[in-house]
């Protein structure tokens, strides 16, 4: 209504224009006011519009009075006339009081109803956008609450994400956020941390999440190993500005797949060595049970033999039969060690006693003309220590010297006893060690390339060394090839007086 009611003042406006013209132009132009008059006497609408159009036509009368234009007749005549067209536009105006309806009781009823009628209208669409006010509050409260309680439930995930971090970084590689309980570890802190320089990897895989890719790899940080999974965030205009970091500690990982393949490579070892074991095995024992059942054929079909005769098929059936023991026991002890079976068991050893014995009982080892000299340098006196385990330290040291020193030489055995440490020295001339593998003769059934010819397991010197290591001892040795060979083993012992006196 309001757009009608201003169409109508504008053509209104251009009409006046347009007779002020007509009046400046031609002689007869005064007259055109009349249809001004006109216009504004039957124009509906409100009375202050007839008022503006009435007076801007009055102006416009007394205006073309006095600029110059062409002559329409005497002065007198033309005051009279722009007067009586003065009047007309007046009576126009003030007519429209009574004639338009706009402005009459009725009308102003009628209007005050409109009115009345839009502002019900007005308060039920402001009560409708009130009721979508409260509405889009209620919505935006309830993103807010989803939006907040996401960020916690987020926050809590970094903050507790186990073994690692998670971490947001800029394109200068420089912290925007980070957290998670890997920080301590990677030497960092959530409070002064935004803004840091990140140092994570070499900087060529960020390099490809900034330039959109997934990536992963592992690093070494504070040596420990870690993995690194990196995704590009995008911003709104699909531009990759930042980067999202899971940094996982995988440290114990690395330690069990380390011990997993060292567990495949002793296995491999074990079957290694179990397959060496049976083809060592079965040609060992061949060896020594063909020689018993020949020297027993030998007695059994040679009657006439002298005592010199019989004694030699004697002792090497003693020999093979020393032998045959002799691979038992390795077997059985390397067994009961490779399943931590063996215990050590102190008792009270009178030493110089208990070498003397022992070197009564295994002299059937020696050869023919061999001979074992033994020494001692200590007084005589009780200790503690595992008469069986020392026993069988002995032994794999003389047998390995008798076995490879000729069938005539001299063997040493030197024992010095002191407050808190035996020393065993056993000393032979033979073959000796290659110098290049001196390191592994202490390995399971190790033999050296110049001892193929002679008789052995390989496990002998393995097995004294863990014996040894039972009694918290260690052992060492020299060789020259053809020269001889020194092993000395040092075992810690408490002599019974030192006890005494702590007791």
């Amino acid at each position: 209504m309001r757009t009608d009611h201003s169409n109508r003042v504008a053509i209104g406006l251009i009409l006046i224009a347009g007779i002020f013209f007509i009046d400046l132009i031609f002689p007869w132009g005064i007259f055109a006011y009349l249809l001004a008059g006109i216009y504004i006497f039957t124009m509906p609408g409100k009375f202050i519009h007839g008022l503006i159009l009435g007076l801007i036509t009055t102006l416009f009368i007394v205006i073309g009075f006095f600029l110059p234009k062409h002559v329409t007749g005497p002065f007198n005549y033309e005051v009279t006339v722009r007067l009586l067209l003065l009047f007309i536009v007046g009576f126009g105006v003030l007519s429209r009081i009574r004639n338009n309806t706009n402005d009459s009781f009725a009308g102003q009823n009628s209007l005050l109803q409109s009115a009345i009628a839009e502002k019900d209208e007005a308060l039920f669409r402001l009560s409708q956008l009130i009721k979508d006010l409260d509405a889009f509050r209620e919505e935006k409260k309830q993103i807010e609450n989803d939006l907040l309680k996401g960020k916690r439930l987020h926050e809590a995930m970094a903050h507790h994400f186990p073994d690692g971090v998670i971490c947001v970084l800029n394109k200068e590689r420089k912290y925007v956020v980070a957290d998670g309980r890997g920080l301590e570890a990677l030497g960092l802190h959530m409070v002064d941390l935004k803004g840091e320089h990140a140092v994570i990897g070499s900087g060529v895989e960020l390099n490809k999440a900034f330039a959109g890719e997934s990536v992963s790899f592992e690093t070494i940080i504070n040596h420990e190993a870690y993995t690194v999974n990196a995704v590009p965030i995008p911003d709104a205009n699909e531009e990759i500005n930042e980067i999202l970091i899971v940094i996982r500690n995988i440290t114990d990982r690395k330690k069990l797949e380390n011990n997993l393949f060292k567990a495949l490579e002793k296995e491999k070892e074990l079957n290694l060595l179990m397959s060496q074991f049976v083809t060592m095995a079965s040609h060992k024992f061949r060896t020594p049970l063909s020689t018993i059942l020949s020297s027993v054929f030998l007695l059994e079909n040679n009657v006439e033999a002298d005592e010199h005769e019989k004694k030699s098929y004697f002792d090497k059936i003693k020999r093979a039969v020393h032998n045959v023991t002799g691979l038992l026991n390795d077997f059985l002890s390397l067994g009961k060690l490779e399943d931590g079976k063996v215990k050590v068991a102190f008792s009270e050893t009178e030493i110089k006693s208990f070498f003397q014995e022992f070197l009564q009982e295994v002299g059937s080892i020696k050869k023919v003309k061999q001979k074992i000299i033994f020494t001692y340098d200590g007084v005589a006196c009780t200790v503690m220590t595992d008469q069986l385990l020392l026993k069988n330290i002995l032994m794999s040291l003389l047998s390995n010297a008798v076995e490879y020193s000729s069938f005539d030489a001299e063997i040493e055995l030197a024992v010095e006893l002191k407050r808190d440490n035996l020393k065993i020295k056993v000393s032979d001339h033979g073959i000796g060690i290659p110098e290049e593998e001196q390191h592994q003769i202490f390995k399971r059934f190790y033999r050296g390339q110049n001892a193929n010819n002679i008789e052995g397991t390989g496990l002998g010197l393995n097995i004294a060394k863990k014996y040894i290591r039972l009694l918290k001892g260690t052992i060492e040795f020299t060789s020259q090839v053809n020269k001889g060979t020194t092993f000395i083993a040092n075992i810690p012992v408490v002599t019974l007086d030192i006890l005494e006196k702590q007791a």
